[in-house]
C-alpha cells in the first residue's frame, strides 16, 4: 500500500494559524472519501492536547493525527504552506515553532502509528529531501523526493 499520491500533495496552501491549516486538511481528507465526518474535530482535538509541531533546523515541520476510528481509506497528505504559520512544539507545547511544511498523517491501523510516526521524522532528518521539498515549486518534485524516501522504509 503506498500512502503518498501526488493528488494529496499540496502547493503555497493559505492559512492564518494551525487551526486552519487542519480543517483544511480535514475537508479535503473527508471530500475525497480518505476520513469521517468527525476527523476535523478530532484532528483539532488531539492538536490541542499533544502538538505536533517539530521543531527542526533549518525548517519546522508539523505531523498532525488522530485516532484511526476518524479514517476510512490511510494515506499521507502534505502541505507546503505559503507563509509559515506557527504551531505548538511536540516536546515542548509552551513552545511555538514556524512551520513551513505539515505532513498529516492519516492512518486506520494504531499498531502502525508509532512505526509511520517515526518514519515520517526519519524523513525530515534528510537534509538533501528537504532541502528539495523547500525550494521545489513543483508537485512532481516533491512526490518523487518522497516516494522514493518513503519506500525506502520498509512496512514491518
Amino acid at each position: 500500500m503506498t500512502m503518498i499520491s501526488m493528488d494529496n500533495i499540496y502547493l503555497e496552501v493559505a492559512a492564518d494559524n494551525y487551526q486552519e491549516v487542519l480543517t483544511k486538511i480535514g475537508k479535503l481528507l473527508q471530500k475525497k472519501g480518505y476520513v469521517k465526518e468527525s476527523y476535523t474535530e478530532a484532528l483539532l482535538e488531539r492538536e490541542e492536547m499533544s502538538p505536533t509541531g517539530l521543531p527542526l533546523s533549518p525548517w519546522s515541520v508539523a505531523i498532525p493525527h488522530t485516532d484511526p476510528e476518524h479514517v476510512i481509506q490511510p494515506c499521507l497528505i502534505v502541505f507546503q504552506l505559503k507563509e509559515l504559520v506557527l504551531f505548538n512544539e511536540m516536546a515542548n507545547p509552551t513552545n511555538q515553532v514556524p512551520v513551513k511544511y505539515v505532513f498529516g498523517l492519516v492512518f486506520s491501523d494504531g499498531k502502525k502509528q508509532l512505526k509511520l510516526l517515526s518514519d515520517i521524522i526519519a524523513l525530515t532528518q534528510n537534509k538533501q529531501l528537504m532541502t528539495t521539498l523547500f525550494t521545489s515549486k513543483s508537485k512532481e518534485e516533491i512526490y518523487k523526493g518522497l516516494k522514493m524516501q518513503l519506500s525506502e522504509m520498509k512496512e514491518e
